[in-house]
């Protein structure tokens, strides 16, 4: 017997992630603006809540073990499994330079001679670097 639907969405160990159904009253000419464009509502909401907190909520797991550290934003569950390569949710940007970090081809950096205490790869070449 076949299954039917959609496969569950699944967490970053594999399990599925259970759903809640909630409510929300819009004004009926966007739930219609929305329904014109083709918009899925669920979808839309789940976007925009993970878009206001973005370094507060897992957008994989959707849990709330955030860890900060030099380069942004990290979910400690989902980056707790070893069989996921680190995935950062939001990064920080360069205080030297203003370039968003980007692991694992821009990382945090310091200058050997302290002439830059703080960078990234973009701006301390890699001979200058400690």
């Amino acid at each position: 017997m076949s299954s039917v639907g959609r496969p569950p969405e699944v967490d970053s160990n594999g399990e599925p992630i259970q759903k809640s159904l909630v409510n929300v009253t819009i004004p009926t000419k966007l739930a219609n603006f929305l329904k014109k464009k083709g918009i899925n509502r669920s979808r839309l909401f789940v976007t925009m809540a993970q878009k206001m907190f973005d370094s507060e909520v897992c957008d994989k797991c959707y849990g709330e073990t955030i860890e900060e550290t030099l380069l942004g934003w990290y979910c400690k569950d989902c980056n707790g499994n070893p069989n996921i390569p680190l995935r950062m949710l939001k990064c920080k940007e360069c205080e030297n330079c203003g370039v968003r970090y980007d692991p694992p081809y821009n990382m945090f950096s310091q200058s050997k001679d302290k002439s830059v205490q703080k960078g990234c790869w973009d701006c301390i070449p890699p001979e200058e670097r400690s």
